[in-house]
């Protein structure tokens, strides 16, 4: 997180749009931290409604089936922005959609907050110590992760953030979880447990509580990111 990944993606659209090409640009339903129908980067969408070109336009998908029928006929590019976040009838989309001669852009996590490869929904069993258990029931198949899209990918490219720590190089998202309120009303995060949910959608302390004031709210939000190098990184309880 907070790597550039969203800017990139923007870049590329708007880069496409300007060559001619034919674009259209997707975004799963459950990230609406900034914006119900558009694509926008975080530092941008902290800056308000003054910022110029805040944004692109997304069709807004719950499910990867969704997209197919969306697709139009004379699309040159497809781009989806937050593509872990959909299930794993994804790379059926990717190859269809290849097969008609669509190029498309993922932007996605590679990882997760416990720094293993980004688990896709609906994939079947997962090999950890969330389930418990050492081998898969032999019905179903091999859970698939983000590794499978990069794999098949022609070009990928890795950004790094910064770590909020020291400054190094940060290649992981680190969540942290609400522990308490001081009594001058400060929230106090602790690094998130290895067993916590996986999938949370969540943005910096800053501009989540920036958001809370703005909506009047009195709550924290229960779950906040940070960009960590792997010496500041902490993952609560890890095995």
């Amino acid at each position: 997180m907070f790597s550039g990944k969203t800017e990139e993606l923007l870049r590329r659209v708007r880069r496409a749009k300007i060559g001619r090409r034919r674009v259209q640009l997707f975004k799963p339903a459950i990230d609406n931290r900034y914006h119900a129908t558009q694509v926008l980067p975080h530092f941008l969408a902290h800056a308000g409604e003054e910022s110029v070109q805040v944004g692109e336009s997304a069709h807004v998908v719950s499910h990867a089936r969704d997209i197919l029928p969306l697709v139009e006929a004379d699309t040159d590019l497809v781009a989806i922005e937050e593509a872990q976040f959909l299930d794993d009838y994804l790379l059926d989309v990717m190859r269809k959609l290849s097969k008609q001669g669509k190029d498309l852009i993922l932007s996605l996590l590679d990882q997760d907050y416990r720094k293993l490869p980004f688990p896709i929904s609906g994939s079947g069993w997962r090999n950890d110590a969330i389930h418990g258990s050492a081998q898969p029931p032999a019905s179903l198949p091999r859970a698939r992760n983000v590794g499978d899209y990069l794999a098949i990918a022609h070009e990928s490219l890795k950004l790094a953030a910064i770590c909020v720590v020291c400054g190094q190089d940060a290649h992981h998202s680190q969540k942290l979880t609400l522990h308490s309120v001081s009594e001058n009303g400060e929230p106090q995060y602790k690094p998130a447990s290895y067993y916590t949910e996986v999938v949370t959608v969540g943005t910096s302390q800053e501009i989540a509580q920036n958001k809370l004031f703005a909506e009047k709210k009195l709550e924290f939000p229960e779950n906040i990111y940070e960009a960590r190098c792997r010496n500041c990184h902490v993952v609560g309880d890890e095995p």
